[in-house]
């Protein structure tokens, strides 16, 4: 699966994701950390990309891309690169197929 994670997360968990097998980068790796959400909304929909972001007021509308709502809140900040990496390896098996719109994370896969 192709994944955009938002600056908001460590890139380790990016880094986690490509060692997996999936193709994850960050804003800051496309050279667009300063961009509007609506033009990473653009970028997503245009490379077939899940957002990843806790940001659900600014992506709630998304229609185009799949947009996973995860908060960093879930995990210890000391764990949370690795941990959102195998949340993310667990969604991407068991949603092989996301519809174009936002999701949550699903509790049991955190």
């Amino acid at each position: 699966m192709r994944f955009l994670v938002a600056a908001m997360f460590p890139p380790q968990g990016a880094e986690r994701l490509n060692a997996a097998g999936h193709d994850a980068v960050t804003p800051a790796e496309l050279g667009v950390d300063n961009l509007p959400d609506e033009a990473l909304i653009e970028i997503a929909t245009a490379e077939q990309r899940v957002v990843v972001t806790e940001n659900a007021s600014d992506f709630a509308h998304a229609t185009t891309c799949v947009v996973l709502f995860v908060l960093k809140s879930w995990w210890p900040s000391g764990v949370l690169a690795p941990r959102l990496a195998e949340a993310l390896e667990r969604w991407a098996t068991t949603h092989p197929e996301p519809g174009p719109w936002p999701h949550w994370l699903d509790a049991d896969l955190r």
